[in-house]
């Protein structure tokens, strides 16, 4: 009976994590993404410049770190979320680097919109911008989310002022198509192979105690 009991509490808990787990999904749970010179995305700057972005879809903030990207004069970074469909791009505001080549930069929004994303990409604007409704071709280190090194981080960095949300019409030309992770999916895989799990543990402990 007592390896029944253990039993029946690990179902609970793993029900309980498998909840937890597929509510963070859900919310936005921030994610980090490691940014480098992609030949199949990146066209413009140094070939060597590398970042992190970490990225909360769900409380509307995103942070770059990043070195090796020159300093700009008359033009700017800006940072996009690109859609799995390459269908839209989601503007995360401009940047500039300071004299040694680095970016420490975050901001906020009132909200970013609950899309599939696929690229976090950086681009190259002229400043002032005439269309800024629109990504410039230049685009420099990118990342591709969720991608092997998937990480889940907590905690939000300390808030500085961040610019505005602008959606476009199209993605940059030439990004690349890969295969999604359907998270939704993955968390009723997990709920149904626990419930049929739990349902066997019953037919066990049925047949125990006939």
């Amino acid at each position: 009976m007592k390896s029944l009991k253990w039993a029946l509490i690990l179902a609970v808990m793993l029900l309980g994590t498998a909840g937890i787990w597929s509510a963070a999904l859900a919310n936005g749970a921030p994610v980090k993404i490691f940014l480098n010179y992609l030949p199949e995305l990146s066209n413009y700057g140094s070939t060597t410049a590398s970042g992190v972005a970490q990225v909360s879809v769900g409380e509307a903030w995103v942070e770059i770190k990043a070195e090796g990207l020159p300093q700009l004069e008359g033009i700017q970074y800006e940072a996009w979320l690109v859609t799995a469909d390459n269908n839209q791009m989601i503007s995360l505001g401009k940047f500039t680097s300071d004299a040694d080549g680095n970016v420490d930069y975050y901001a906020e929004f009132d909200d970013i919109p609950l899309l599939e994303y696929r690229y976090f990409v950086v681009s190259v604007e002229p400043d002032p911008d005439p269309n800024p409704a629109v990504a410039d071709s230049r685009r420099t280190i990118a990342g591709v989310f969720p991608n092997t090194r998937l990480e889940v981080v907590s905690g939000t960095p300390t808030p500085t002022l961040g610019p505005g949300i602008t959606a476009t019409p199209g993605a940059p030309a030439g990004l690349p198509v890969t295969g999604n992770v359907d998270f939704t999916a993955l968390a009723a895989i997990i709920w149904l192979a626990l419930g049929l799990g739990l349902f066997g543990l019953g037919l066990a402990i049925k047949r125990r105690s006939m």
